[in-house]
């Protein structure tokens, strides 16, 4: 059999990566990337917040959450909680700004604004606006929680009882007793691999800063689980009607075998907000 010739066998090859060929197979390549200070727009409780992406995650503004959402909190409420929810909170840069400002979410007259994370956004929210229930966990679900304070002890924090903020719902792991969660980071054991490290001021939101998970490779619904019950009895009750109807975008239902960094810097300022 004589073999093909080269402008036929060229012709075959071109055939077979066609225009079409080449956008079918590009249907399958999945989303595109998101775009370094891309701007777009996502619902949060049913109101638009604008978003920017930075480092390549999309980050809603902040200043705008607390005029709208939040406008009947005072910027110490909403950085506190925000602090002891373990939020950090990203300024954006000048351009970044400018960008804001063309979307409507920031005033012209604004110099800076913090950024943080739709599930950090949709925390923050909840812990204002939301309802002071558990989240969803399988029956006789335990955190295996840790804390460094004096000489350190560990133990299981039961989402069951923690029904108050003064609730004892952390067990002892050494003695077996029962402690709430701001007093269980003052109980302490000594080990022989201990050391001693001088506790904070009594403070009754102290605890979410210093206990936490003895296992920092769980999944992430575990993390977001613990976070959602950190979330818990934190502040005020306080809640305002929301001028829109709507259940928005936060999803209760939590799947478990759910974090945010540390406090951070950054804030935001007060403004008129175009909507």
């Amino acid at each position: 059999m004589e073999s093909m010739p080269g402008p036929l066998r060229d012709a075959g090859r071109d055939a077979s990566s066609s225009p079409s060929s080449k956008q079918d197979a590009a249907s399958f390549s999945g989303p595109s990337p998101l775009k370094p200070n891309q701007v777009s727009e996502t619902a949060l409780y049913g109101v638009p917040i604008v978003c920017l992406v930075i480092d390549g995650k999309e980050r809603l503004c902040l200043a705008q959450i607390s005029n709208t959402l939040l406008k009947n909190y005072s910027y110490n409420e909403i950085h506190n909680r925000r602090v002891a929810l373990g939020i950090t909170c990203v300024q954006c840069t000048p351009v970044q700004l400018e960008l804001l400002r063309r979307a409507g979410a920031m005033p012209i007259s604004s110099r800076r604004c913090g950024m943080i994370t739709k599930r950090e956004a949709e925390r923050l929210c909840k812990s204002f606006l939301g309802a002071h229930s558990p989240p969803k966990l399988p029956e006789n679900f335990a955190f295996d929680v840790t804390h460094d304070c004096a000489w350190g002890s560990r133990g299981s924090f039961i989402p069951a009882r923690y029904n108050s903020s003064r609730a004892k719902c952390i067990k002892c792991s050494f003695c077996n007793m029962y402690f709430s969660p701001n007093k269980f980071i003052f109980h302490s054991h000594r080990t022989s691999e201990s050391k001693y490290l001088q506790p904070d001021a009594a403070n009754f939101n102290s605890w979410r800063r210093h206990l936490k998970l003895t296992d920092k490779k769980q999944s992430d619904d575990i993390h977001h689980a613990w976070e959602d019950v950190k979330a818990m009895f934190n502040g005020g009750s306080r809640k305002r009607t929301l001028p829109m109807s709507g259940s928005g975008i936060l999803n209760e239902t939590l799947m478990i075998p759910v974090g945010g960094g540390g406090g951070g810097g950054g804030g935001f300022e007060r403004g008129s907000i175009k909507m």
